[in-house]
């Protein structure tokens, strides 16, 4: 095959060198996909396809289904399992290795329609719960996994050896209320048919049971042959399993008991006698600590979601007949769209990528610079200079150079930062204009601030005659990156362009890419978008605005409980409000922006919800922000030898700044509010530090974090810069004593 794609390349090429270029293309395509091959066969098992996987605690939302469509991969030892086929370019959304001691217990066929499988680690703990609905795909899975390393076991291994000492419960007992499911006990209630034993006759060999109905179908056509004995096994465990419930109290999964059914009430079955005992073995209470973990609160969480949902319900009418409908969509869509004639505020717009522009400029200088100062070394060594003197010529060109780049950037980067705030606030712009472009400048600074230190970081590689990670050579090419450049390749247009558009702050030469766009995705996350912004808007209008106007006289009298109230009043709706748009922005529409410029790394946060600490919610909730701190700001300090809480200082410190800087201009006055809530964390991180070490706990910096975010931080900010801005305090660095008047 190689050798006809080699023929048909060498006609079809119009000359020798083309046909050359297409017959080592081929090579080089033909070795990679020997090497995929190589690396697929060497890494053990491996299967993928499309399996039902069993969400049986699906609290979040309650209309989801029992078993979700999930495309799983299996590989090596490595059980993944992604939303669908087109998701394996992203991280997937779990993640499993069978270990030593992981078994596969073989349920068989459920509901008449899931063949279904459990994967169990040595304790007995479940791992994840499968299915598929084509027989033949049951078995080549199971065979895959036990070519993994797992073991396979049959529910009645155990259930049969326990099973002859316990089934037909020779002293005439039955199982009880507590040991049945909730199906079964129904089915005695209703005198329907029960397990082997004194309470009935087994069901025929070759019947299938349906769990739904507790029925047994009598018609079902018996399997092949060669798949009988097997397909048997797998039915008496699908029977067992309708029987007595798993015990998950101590050692994860119980036995199960033998319990059949039979659709006629023709026979009646005997009932429990007095001495039939009741209380067979120990068991934790449900909601002890020993099981709250492993058995099913799905109701609690029910009953949680209905009080929320009575109590807001309640605050909204309570709302709505104290003030009205306040919510006006479009009277916002007019004020929002309708131009408002400041010329200097719209003429900021394309000075911002004019300063982008001036930062590819200083770059493209600097990249001919550093070539006028190779070439320089070079004729230096032709002219046999001395090493020192060599050496000390090419330091002092460096530095000069260097020097003038570090220059130039900061004036760039200083306009672009300083200028379009200094409009917005001699124009007075409008708040939701000026507070869309504070924003775009403050994120276009961040970005060329990096661009610049990035570029230099190549220049230095390049005097050393080192290559970075991530350039073409070096190593640490981002996984599908459609380009590997090499400074001072990144040094054009396109480059910037698409850098100043992607969801992040942090250049690099190329970037993670996927590998599809995907319509109806995006249709559906603009949809959410809009929405998400109805709701940020009806939650401002609607709660918080008056919340904040009834709290001005309070705060004007010094009315210490009365404020306090508004303060926790003001709380509620605040976070709601802040929840929203955490989703809107960091799910949503930076999620859109990556999915149109088809940006790979889209984790733009972490589980922020679950810090224990103040200072791991900062870490974990805006990577973008994060991984720039760190980059840029944190770890050069560090390479100059300052300690790491000043440091850390520095970093809290910038982000104080940028936070005032985003709330002030736009408001035209700056209060240091934000300033010094930002700077506060700092002692609230070391005593969440402390508390954490106290109590060896991380709960207890969980609750301080989240009170400190609900009650004290937001809403207190809020009513601050909010009676501020009534009174009327809009010149920079206005005094504080006129906020008390």
């Amino acid at each position: 095959m190689l050798r006809t794609r080699r023929q048909k390349a060498a006609e079809a090429a119009p000359d020798g060198a083309g046909g050359d270029a297409r017959v080592a293309s081929l090579e080089r395509e033909n070795q990679r996909l020997r090497d995929l091959l190589a690396e697929q066969v060497g890494s053990g098992a491996t299967k993928s396809s499309y399996l039902c996987k069993y969400r049986g605690h699906a609290t979040g939302s309650l209309w989801a289904p029992t078993w979700e469509l999930r495309y799983v991969i299996l590989k090596g030892t490595s059980l993944t399992y992604f939303r669908s086929e087109r998701d394996v370019q992203f991280p997937p959304r779990g993640r499993i290795e069978l270990g030593p001691g992981t078994c596969v217990e073989l349920e068989g066929l459920k509901r008449r329609r899931h063949w279904t499988w459990h994967i169990v680690d040595k304790e007995g703990v479940s791992l994840i719960r499968l299915s598929t609905e084509v027989s033949g795909e049951y078995h080549s899975w199971i065979e895959a996994l036990e070519r993994a390393g797992c073991a396979v076991k049959h529910l009645d291994d155990t259930a049969l050896s326990q099973g002859s000492q316990q089934t037909s419960q020779q002293q005439g007992g039955s199982p009880t209320a507590s040991q049945l499911s909730d199906s079964d006990a129904a089915t005695y209630r209703r005198g329907g048919g029960a397990g082997a034993g004194p309470f009935g006759t087994p069901a025929a060999q070759g019947q299938e049971v349906d769990s739904r109905r507790g029925e047994v179908d009598s018609g079902a056509t018996p399997p092949p042959p060669a798949q009988r004995g097997q397909h048997a096994q797998q039915l008496q465990a699908h029977q067992l399993q309708q029987g007595y419930t798993s015990d998950q109290s101590d050692i994860g999964r119980g036995q199960r008991q033998p319990l059949r059914r039979q659709r006629s009430g023709a026979v009646r079955r005997p009932t429990m006698p007095a001495s039939a005992p009741v209380h067979a073995a120990p068991r934790a209470s449900l909601l002890s600590s020993e099981r709250i973990r492993l058995s099913n609160q799905s109701g609690l969480v029910t009953l949680v979601f209905i009080i929320l949902a009575a109590t807001n319900f309640r605050l909204i009418l309570e709302n709505m007949i104290k003030y009205g409908l306040r919510f006006n969509p479009f009277t916002f869509l007019r004020t929002a769209l309708t131009p408002s004639g400041n010329l200097p505020l719209l003429l900021c717009w394309p000075l911002l990528a004019l300063f982008a522009l001036s930062a590819l400029g200083i770059e493209k200088f600097g990249a001919r610079m550093l070539a006028m100062e190779q070439r320089a070394v070079a004729a230096s060594r032709k002219r046999e200079v001395g090493y020192t003197e060599l050496k000390r010529a090419a330091a002092r060109r460096a530095n000069a150079t260097e020097n003038l780049l570090f220059l130039l950037n900061f004036l760039n980067t200083t306009a672009e930062l300083l200028l379009p705030c200094a409009i917005i606030l001699h124009t007075r712009a409008e708040l939701l204009p000026g507070f869309a472009l504070t924003m775009a400048t403050c994120i276009l600074w961040l970005k060329l601030v990096s661009y610049a230190h990035v570029n230099w970081d190549f220049r230095v590689a390049r005097r050393r005659g080192e290559l970075r990670p991530g350039e073409r050579g070096g190593g640490g090419i981002p996984e599908s990156a459609e380009a590997e450049l090499r400074y001072p390749e990144n040094i054009r247009l396109s480059n910037l362009v698409y850098f100043v558009a992607a969801p992040t702050l942090c250049y690099q030469l190329s970037y993670p890419r996927s590998k599809h766009f995907r319509a109806r995705w995006m249709a559906k996350r603009l949809l959410m978008l809009t929405g998400s912004l109805g709701l940020m808007l009806f939650v401002t209008e609607q709660y918080i605005q008056p919340t904040i106007d009834n709290s001005l006289k309070p705060l004007r009298d010094m009315d210490w409980l009365r404020m306090l109230e508004r303060v926790l009043k003001l709380s509620i709706p605040t976070l709601y409000w802040w929840l929203v748009m955490f989703y809107t922005l960091f799910d949503l529409w930076l999620n859109l922006v990556a999915e149109v410029l088809r940006f790979g790394d889209r984790e733009f946060y972490k589980e922020w919800w679950n810090a224990t600490t103040v200072g791991e919610y900062w870490r974990l909730w805006n990577q973008p922000v994060h991984k720039w701190m760190l980059r840029h700001v944190y770890f050069p300090l560090i390479r100059h030898r300052v300690p790491k809480f000043y440091a850390g200082l520095a970093v809290f410190f910038i982000s104080a700044v940028f936070h005032e800087v985003l709330v002030g201009v736009p408001l035209h006055m700056l209060r240091l509010w934000a300033f010094w809530g930002l700077m506060a964390q700092i002692p609230l991180m070391v005593a969440t530090e402390w508390l954490k070490s106290r109590f060896q706990s991380d709960r207890v910096g969980n609750i301080v974090f989240w009170v400190s975010f609900c009650f004290v931080g937001q809403p207190l900010a809020m009513i601050l810069y909010f009676h501020d801005f009534r009174l009327g305090l809009h010149l920079p660095f206005t005094g504080l004593a006129g906020a008390s008047g």
